[in-house]
């Protein structure tokens, strides 16, 4: 037996490499579940199943080594399956060696594989957009995400780059998307550091035969009095832009697909997007609900591209409901500026609204 707050696992011994995974799960109850494989990252989203039905389902599964900051080197030796579920379930898994091509992710918090605690609650459950983009895609493609939270560009190619930049190969896809940390650090400028380094990662994917696609980081949600949010990232939207087009390679403009989302929502909506548990609140990293928003926002992105990525794609599971905000929706902004105060930025705009909140930064 088995509930949200003791997950069932399974593990199947295997080298590093891509593999098809069958999960087949029995009930013996009515119940909703979800499946994960590896750290944490989504393949099935709350799938219902009534008592005495039998369901299988079919995924590509990454299993790579990794490096993190302020840790050893660590060896990845198997698949991995998670389960979540309410109710009495039987499960079993299956996986077989699979030659697909991978996506790499480099990027930071905003991105990576978060963990969760239990019992699970989405709300309160930190989620990188990464970690949601394998339920969006078919056996076609493997997602192998190697972001991290903290990360900005330099440390990103001085750690975690080292675990798995020799595994890049011909027809692999390399996504970044940086912004957050580096707008902390003086020498990674918009124009400057951060673009040297997207450039670095853009022409080591060329020189591998793989496809480079650039991000642009996705916004805080940081209100002001007229219901716009904070430009305190536009310069490294730009820039992501800017190096996208001199190389030649995909742009995904997530900096604007979430302003433009968010400043819709309003202040008050935006919250069921971004983690909340008790009186914390977080400006920056969204949830469980917010990581499948901007998966689908990102996979959208993807399938219009000229890439072989776009037909891995379950279009049918990009919709996105548009969230308008009431009106005399207000929330005040007194503790998003203390947040920001305190996140430590030097590198942000210097347009004249900002002026104040720059000389206490």
């Amino acid at each position: 037996m088995h509930y949200r707050n003791e997950p069932l696992e399974i593990k199947l011994p295997a080298p590093n490499g891509n593999y098809e995974v069958t999960v087949t799960i029995k009930a013996h109850g009515d119940t909703v579940f979800s499946i994960l494989s590896q750290s944490r990252r989504f393949i099935v989203m709350d799938e219902p199943i009534r008592r005495g039905e039998e369901k299988e389902f079919t995924f590509v599964a990454n299993v790579c080594d990794y490096h993190r900051r302020d840790e050893e080197p660590t060896h990845v030796d198997g698949v991995e399956v998670y389960i979540l579920c309410e109710g009495d379930i039987t499960a079993t898994a299956a996986a077989s060696p699979t030659d697909v091509p991978t996506i790499y992710i480099a990027g930071d918090s905003t991105v990576t594989d978060q963990t969760a605690e239990y019992p699970y609650v989405p709300s309160e459950t930190y989620c990188g957009w990464g970690q949601m983009l394998p339920m969006l895609l078919n056996t076609g493609i493997a997602v192998s995400n190697h972001a991290q939270s903290g990360s900005s560009t330099k440390d990103f190619l001085e750690i975690n780059w080292q675990a798995f930049k020799d595994k890049i190969k011909k027809g692999n896809y390399l996504i970044v998307e940086f912004g957050h940390n580096d707008q902390k650090i003086e020498e990674l400028d918009a124009f400057g550091g951060y673009a040297d380094n997207l450039r670095y990662f853009v022409n080591f994917a060329k020189e591998k035969g793989a496809h480079a696609i650039l991000n642009s980081p996705i916004n805080r949600i940081i209100f002001q009095p007229d219901g716009t949010l904070l430009n305190l990232l536009g310069d490294y939207r730009n820039a992501v832009k800017a190096v996208a087009e001199e190389t030649g390679v995909p742009f995904i403009d997530l900096w604007s697909r979430t302003t433009d989302y968010f400043e819709t929502a309003g202040p008050v909506k935006s919250w069921q997007f971004f983690r909340c548990k008790g009186d914390e609140r977080d400006y920056t990293h969204t949830n469980d609900v917010g990581g499948h928003l901007i998966a689908r926002f990102a996979a959208q992105e993807m399938a219009k591209t000229k890439l072989g990525l776009a037909d891995c794609i379950k279009k049918e599971l990009l919709d996105v409901e548009p969230i308008v905000a009431d009106a005399g929706d207000i929330e005040t902004s007194r503790d998003a500026f203390e947040h920001i105060k305190n996140i430590g930025l030097v590198n942000v705009p210097k347009a004249a609204d900002l002026a104040d909140l720059d000389a206490d930064i």
